[in-house]
């Protein structure tokens, strides 16, 4: 369903989180070995119904979406709602015409599992520069004496955008680069002082 940020834009202007479910079959594909285990925020759900319940939806809708229907949607209903998955499932595309993997099954066996969907800003992309040993630089590019930085707080490391799964890496790599570059400092610094007798 397009990208990153048309999923967002599509949430947000909900003015509330969306939901999204699955069946027993779909959950059998988690990467925790129970998703019951994730509660509250993952939840069960006996029935289509509960689920709805659960989020003050309407239960026909949700039903709706779920159920299996062979008729093709026409141009002018295409647009009217996310669709039926397990329609888009049997045609092998969904309402828009993005094509469904093969692998992909409806949505009918209980019980079913749902959460919420909220954009949220989960890493920030500028920030204040750095050299490769971490040091902080002003606007023309020098160094700041013993200012070093790592992590969101530092900008550019990426290039342009950010490399999905890194941010960990980046904080840790350059908070270590950063804390053995002001070490080093450090120790100059205290010889500097000995030297002149502070």
């Amino acid at each position: 369903m397009g990208n990153r940020f048309v999923r967002s834009e599509a949430i947000l202007s909900l003015g509330r989180p969306a939901v999204c479910f699955t069946d027993a079959k779909g959950a059998k594909h988690s990467l925790t070995k129970s998703l019951d285990n994730l509660h509250p925020a993952i939840r069960r759900h006996e029935t289509l119904d509960q689920l709805a319940a659960c989020y003050g939806m309407d239960a026909a809708k949700v039903a709706q979406t779920a159920r299996d229907q062979l008729t093709p949607p026409s141009p002018v209903t295409r647009t009217q709602a996310v669709g039926d998955y397990n329609q888009g499932v049997l045609l092998g595309c969904d309402a828009f015409g993005k094509t469904l993997r093969p692998s992909a099954q409806p949505i009918c066996e209980p019980p079913f599992y749902s959460a919420r969907l909220w954009p949220k800003v989960h890493h920030t992309c500028g920030g204040v520069a750095i050299d490769d040993n971490a040091a902080v630089l002003d606007l023309d590019g020098q160094r700041i004496p013993r200012l070093y930085a790592a992590g969101e707080i530092v900008g550019g490391v990426h290039g342009a955008d950010r490399l999905g799964s890194c941010a960990t890496t980046e904080c840790l790599l350059f908070g270590r680069i950063a804390g053995s570059a002001a070490s080093r400092e450090t120790r100059l610094i205290e010889v500097d002082d000995e030297e002149e007798g502070y």
